[in-house]
């Protein structure tokens, strides 16, 4: 599914809203769907992640690519409304405390993901 993102300016920033498929065959759409973002240093840009239908590594690694970037050159940015791929890959590798944002985990899916992630004993 192609990538479509919806830009809304707000007072401390702006949000966007993404749709697709979030995997390797679009990664260089949302790149460029990325780099038309006008932010501001010191002001927060909200990615809002309900519409990712699929999410693989490349998917991970370009949000990783964001992130960065963004503290790179001093901006805020917040991953929220997490769909439930994208929970699920949080979930699986961990990651929910690299990105360091709020997950709200809506009810219907709170037997999919456990986020016990570190918290299990190995024997």
């Amino acid at each position: 599914m192609n990538p479509k993102q919806t830009i809304q300016n707000t007072n401390s920033g702006m949000e966007i809203h993404w749709v697709g498929y979030l995997t390797v065959p679009f990664i260089k759409e949302w790149n460029e769907l990325a780099n038309q973002w006008k932010t501001e240093k010191g002001k927060i840009t909200k990615l809002n992640l309900g519409g990712i239908e699929r999410i693989d590594s490349a998917g991970i690694q370009f949000l990783i690519f964001l992130k960065k970037r963004s503290i790179a050159r001093h901006q805020l940015l917040q991953l929220c409304n997490h769909s439930l791929p994208v929970l699920k890959v949080l979930d699986l590798l961990g990651l929910v405390s690299f990105f360091g944002d709020r997950v709200k985990v809506k009810k219907e899916h709170a037997n999919e993901v456990e986020f016990r992630y570190g918290t299990r004993k190995v024997s």
